[in-house]
């Protein structure tokens, strides 16, 4: 599962490829890069909210 580095969206999607590598485009806040958040499960996804929540910015 891909999330946005931004918002933390699941509507992040591949706009680009190729020699360059991928290009992301996040429907909720606009980001367009090539870093994104890879979780392998539901689980982690719940473990970093709570901790961003527990330990704001």
């Amino acid at each position: 599962m891909f999330y946005c580095p931004n918002c933390k969206s699941q509507e992040i999607f591949p706009v680009a490829g190729g020699c360059v590598g991928q290009i992301y485009l996040c429907k909720d806040c606009g980001y367009r890069g090539s870093f994104v958040l890879e979780i392998d499960g539901a689980d982690a996804f719940r473990e970093i909210e709570k901790e961003n929540k527990d330990h704001p910015k």
